[in-house]
C-alpha cells in the first residue's frame, strides 16, 4: 500500500480505538485522540520531590543548556553592578560556545562537518552560547528556510526542516522513519519528560491534579502531568522556571545515558559474539564488491558529481583502501571514514586483473558508488548466532532511537513559544529586558511571547513547505 492508504488505514482504525476508549474506558476523547488519567503516579512525585536533593539545580542546569547566557544572566547577573553583568554574560557566553565545540568534536564532529550547516558552524555555535539550545534550534530552523528560499527562486525544492516522524510509517520526502519499535522509546521519553515535571511541580508545592497518557488512536504520542494553571501564573517566577526546565532536562539526562550504554553496548555484543562464536564475525565475509556507480548524488534539491563515477564499474571487488585490506564491509566503512574529506586510494579486483583509483569524496563525503558484501558461502552459521544477533540489533536499535529521540523532544521543548516548556521560560528570561516605566512586567512577557510566536510560526511554515509543494 501507498501512504495515502497506509495513513487511511490507520485513521480508520484510529477513530475505532478511541471510540471503545470512550465508552468503555470512559477515557476523555477529542475526535481521535484519547487522555488516560490517573492520580496514582503523584504519590511517587512526592516521595522524590522530598528525598532527592539536587532537583533544583538539576533543573537550574536544564534551564541553563535550554537558554544559555540569558538564563545564566536571569539567574545570577540581574542583582550584579553593571561591569560584572556583562562580564559574568561574556563569560557564560564563551563556556557555552566552548561546550558545544567539544560535544561536536567528541562526536565526530557531525555539525562543523555537516554540508547543511557548512560555513555556518561558528554562527550555531555563537547562537548556543546565547541562548542555548533555544538558540541552536532557531538558528536551525533559520538557516534551513533560507536554503529552502534561495532553492524556491531558482526553481529547485529543498528538504524539509521539519516533518512529522511517525514510527513505521515512511513520510513522502522526509529520508528518516523510525521503526515500530521506536513506539516504546518514545513512550518511555514522553513519560519520563512529564515525571520530572510533576516532581519538580511537588517540590515547589504546586498542586497536580492529574497524570496520564496522550493516545492517538491506539498510539502513545504523548504523557502529561496537569498542574493547576491558575495557581502556576499566581506563583513566583524563580518556582515555575524549574518546573518547566525539568522537562527537558530529564530528555537530556536519559540522552546521556542512551548514548553511554550503546556505545558500551556495541563492544559488549561484540565482544560477546567473539567470545561464544570465535572468528565467525571475521570470517562471515570474503570481501567487498561494487553493486553499482552513480553519475551524481542529489540532495535536498542540489546536485553532486560523484568521484567514482568512470573510475569504478560494476562487479569490481574492493581489496584495498589507502593499502589496507577490505575483508567486509566494516573494513570498507572504517578505511572511508579515517581522515574524512581526505583523496584515497582503491585497489580494485576487476575481472580478475588490478585496477589502481584514486579519487576524493564530494561535498557531501560520497564517492557515489554503492557496495554489497561478499558472504562466505563456506561458512556455517550456527543457529544459536542468528538469535544473539538478531537480539543485538534491536536492542541496540532501541537504545539508539531513544538516544536521538531524546534528543529531539528536548530540544523542540526548548523553542520559545507555546505551548512548548520554552515558550513559558522564553517570556520570564526575556521580559525582564523589556520592562520599563510604561510597560509592566505582565505586559514584557506577552509582548515577548508574540514576537517568538510569530518568528517561529513563520520559520516553521517556510521550512513545512517542501512536505506540500
Amino acid at each position: 500500500m501507498g501512504f495515502a492508504e497506509v495513513l487511511l488505514v490507520f485513521l480508520v482504525v484510529s477513530v475505532f480505538v478511541t471510540y471503545l476508549l470512550k465508552r468503555y474506558a470512559k477515557a476523555e476523547s477529542f475526535f481521535v485522540v484519547s487522555l488516560i488519567r490517573s492520580k496514582k503516579p503523584i504519590g511517587f512525585f512526592d516521595s522524590v520531590a522530598r528525598n532527592v536533593p539536587f532537583l533544583d539545580a538539576f533543573a537550574k542546569i536544564g534551564l541553563i543548556l535550554g537558554f544559555g547566557a540569558f538564563a545564566i544572566d536571569y539567574l545570577y547577573g540581574k542583582d550584579m553592578p553593571k561591569a560584572k553583568r556583562i562580564g559574568l554574560f561574556a563569560f557564560s557566553s564563551a563556556a557555552l560556545c566552548s561546550l558545544l565545540i567539544l560535544v561536536d568534536l567528541s562526536m565526530g564532529m557531525p555539525f562543523s562537518k555537516n554540508l547543511m550547516i557548512g560555513s555556518s558552524f561558528p554562527l550555531m555555535v555563537a547562537s548556543f552560547g546565547l541562548m542555548g539550545f533555544a538558540g541552536f534550534s532557531l538558528f536551525s530552523l533559520a538557516l534551513q528556510a533560507f536554503d529552502i528560499i534561495m532553492k524556491y527562486l531558482v526553481g529547485i525544492r529543498g528538504c524539509p526542516g521539519v516533518a512529522p516522524l511517525i514510527p513505521g510509517v515512511e513520510i513522502p520526502r522526509v529520508p528518516v522513519t523510525p521503526p515500530l519499535h521506536a513506539w516504546l522509546s518514545l513512550l518511555i521519553i514522553l513519560v519520563v519528560h512529564e515525571a520530572m515535571h510533576g516532581i519538580l511541580g511537588r517540590r515547589h508545592g504546586f498542586a497536580i491534579k492529574s497524570t496520564g497518557i496522550i493516545l492517538f488512536g491506539f498510539l502513545p504520542i504523548g504523557a502529561f502531568v496537569e498542574p493547576d494553571e491558575a495557581e502556576l501564573k499566581r506563583a513566583r517566577d524563580e518556582s515555575v522556571l524549574p518546573f518547566l526546565a525539568a522537562g527537558p532536562m530529564a530528555n537530556l539526562l536519559l540522552m546521556l545515558v542512551a548514548g553511554l550504554v550503546l556505545f558500551a553496548g556495541m563492544g559488549i555484543s561484540s565482544a560477546a559474539i567473539e567470545h561464544f562464536y570465535p572468528g565467525l564475525t571475521s570470517q562471515a565475509f570474503s570481501g567487498v564488491k561494487v553493486l553499482g556507480v552513480s553519475e551524481s548524488t542529489s540532495v535536498c534539491g542540489s546536485t553532486y558529481p560523484s568521484p567514482a563515477f568512470g573510475l569504478m564499474k560494476a562487479g569490481d571487488i574492493i581489496r584495498k583502501v589507502d593499502n589496507v585490506e577490505i575483508t567486509g564491509p566494516d573494513k570498507l566503512y572504517a578505511g572511508l571514514q579515517r581522515d574524512r574529506g581526505s583523496e584515497k586510494s582503491f585497489l580494485l579486483d576487476r575481472n580478475g586483473s588490478d585496477v589502481l583509483v584514486s579519487m576524493k569524496p564530494n561535498e557531501m563525503g560520497q564517492f557515489g558508488f554503492t557496495m554489497e558484501p561478499m558472504r562466505n558461502e563456506s561458512l556455517v552459521v550456527p543457529e544459536g548466532y542468528k538469535a544473539i544477533a538478531f537480539a543485538s540489533y534491536y536492542l541496540l536499535d532501541f537504545i539508539y532511537w531513544l538516544f536521538l529521540l531524546n534528543f529531539l523532544v528536548a530540544v523542540i521543548n526548548f523553542l520559545p513559544m507555546h505551548p512548548f516548556d520554552g515558550g513559558r521560560i522564553g517570556k520570564i528570561i526575556f521580559g525582564q529586558y523589556f520592562i520599563s516605566p510604561g510597560r509592566s512586567k505582565e505586559e514584557s512577557q506577552d509582548l515577548v511571547a508574540r514576537f517568538f510566536m510569530a518568528a517561529i510560526f513563520v520559520l516553521l511554515l517556510i521550512n513545512a513547505l517542501p512536505l506540500l509543494f
